[in-house]
């Protein structure tokens, strides 16, 4: 395993209770539009979270009626999820052990950002293949340059790949992009940008 990502997961596995704080208290910040933009737009009940963190929008979708099955790198934090009664499990989003056509819907919040760019393009292609027809994408990533690891105090060393609005659409151009007003959305001091895409 690249070292970028070991490092990246080992300090998910270690501030684990404190990420999932974090997140928590963004729920309701982050449940705006995009939650039932995502329900309305799918074509059936079976979704992915890739990346769930602790699990709190996977569970928000199991409330609303969907089948969902949660991943994440963090086995500290697949734990969390799955005391919630989630279906969450430890796997790499860069090699998804699913068979082709599995789901309706695929949501991935924050979690395409620790990819390294060259690698982004492979994953995109997988998520593709796992979509049924007119399945849905929800993506959403941290705007900025560059894609470097990134230390905070309380949050060890993470890897994160940095976006431009364009840049980062032309590489969807098997998807139909959904139109959502909210692209581009501001939290404390980061900007996240944000879209839905139907498989083609």
């Amino acid at each position: 395993m690249d070292n970028y990502k070991q490092v990246t997961i080992a300090s998910y596995d270690q501030f684990a209770s404190s990420f999932a704080q974090k997140f928590n208290n963004l729920t309701d910040l982050l449940r705006r539009s995009e939650f039932s933009c995502f329900l309305q737009a799918l074509p059936g009940k079976r979704v992915l979270d890739v990346g769930c963190g602790a699990g709190d929008h996977a569970l928000f979708f199991q409330q609303q009626g969907l089948q969902v099955t949660a991943i994440d790198l963090s086995s500290a934090m697949v734990r969390l999820a799955l005391q919630k009664g989630v279906d969450a499990r430890v796997m790499d989003l860069e090699n998804l052990l699913f068979p082709n056509n599995s789901f309706d819907g695929i949501w991935a919040v924050t979690s395409l950002l620790h990819v390294p760019k060259n690698s982004l393009p492979a994953v995109i292609k997988q998520l593709h293949a796992l979509l049924r027809e007119r399945g849905v994408l929800y993506v959403c990533v941290k705007e900025g340059v560059g894609e470097r690891m990134v230390v905070k105090d309380g949050e060890g060393d993470r890897f994160f790949a940095f976006w431009q609005r364009e840049e980062l659409l032309s590489l969807f151009e098997n998807f139909e992009r959904l139109v959502f007003r909210e692209e581009r959305v501001v939290l404390g001091n980061a900007v996240f940008l944000q879209f839905f895409f139907r498989k083609k």
